[in-house]
């Protein structure tokens, strides 16, 4: 890992984060949300420019304007708290993607999350988002990963358990580069928790700083990932309905 990202390290270690819900996840909802993280989580969005304005989450076109506008998101997020911010991106094209992650370092971003998770129908078709890591398309991640490490901003990539079977393979793959961390959505749709078995499998095969989350619903199943070998946790949907979640999960964290 490039030298200029370790301290983030000591600082992330063992902390809770806010995990991109697409639609939801934008600079006011997280500052509203991100008391008690560390580390908040802006997005899903997409960069593709073509199809500026037909979402709220597709990116402004334009390097001006998308800077203006990933200014102000981390501007919100950041006047009242000493937070830092990531952008969970996804992207058609690898250089819509490298663009939009200058824009955001720029802006005033910490991280950039490439989203390798996402369902997003237009992108599967093509091979993008969570399609990006079967055994077909994986050279071209590697690839768009290769690309993003070069940018001055550190890289996450994020996963979703069950799309593939050989993580292992992948990862041992990923550590021979300069990402900064791995994030995997673990929930785990049968038990409606984390799944925590898969972590600790992860966390044997993995050296890379690790962020878990999904199904995270109370201080156990944040303490239980964290002895499972996350590195962070991260809650995203019960704050929805919550604006004071995490910060409750944090109190009962260090009771």
């Amino acid at each position: 890992m490039a030298h200029e990202f370790k301290g983030f390290y000591s600082k992330l270690k063992n902390r809770l984060f806010l995990s991109s819900m697409m639609g939801v996840t934008d600079g006011a909802f997280c500052l509203e949300r991100g008391e008690g993280c560390v580390m908040v989580q802006l997005g899903a969005y997409l960069a593709e420019p073509t199809e500026y304005g037909k979402e709220s989450y597709f990116l402004p076109p334009t390097s001006e304007q998308c800077t203006e506008f990933l200014s102000e998101e981390n501007r919100k997020v950041k006047t009242s708290r000493n937070i830092l911010t990531c952008l969970n991106l996804a992207t058609p094209k690898l250089e819509w993607g490298l663009q939009a992650a200058d824009y955001f370092f720029r802006a005033g971003g910490d991280f950039v999350e490439l989203n390798v998770h996402g369902a997003y129908e237009p992108y599967l078709r093509i091979g993008k988002v969570s399609a990006m890591v079967l055994p077909e398309n994986r050279k071209e991640l590697f690839r768009w990963v290769e690309a993003f490490t070069k940018l001055k901003i550190p890289l996450i990539v994020k996963f979703r358990e069950g799309i593939v079977d050989d993580y292992p393979q992948v990862l041992e793959k990923l550590m021979k580069t300069d990402i900064f961390a791995v994030h995997f959505n673990v929930r785990d749709e049968r038990t409606k928790k984390p799944d925590f078995d898969f972590v600790q499998n992860i966390r044997k095969h993995c050296t890379l700083f690790l962020l878990a989350s999904g199904y995270v619903r109370s201080a156990k199943d944040a303490r239980m990932l964290f002895e499972c070998g996350a590195d962070m946790v991260g809650i995203a949907e019960p704050t929805i309905k919550n604006p004071n979640y995490i910060q409750e999960i944090v109190k009962r964290l260090t009771e």
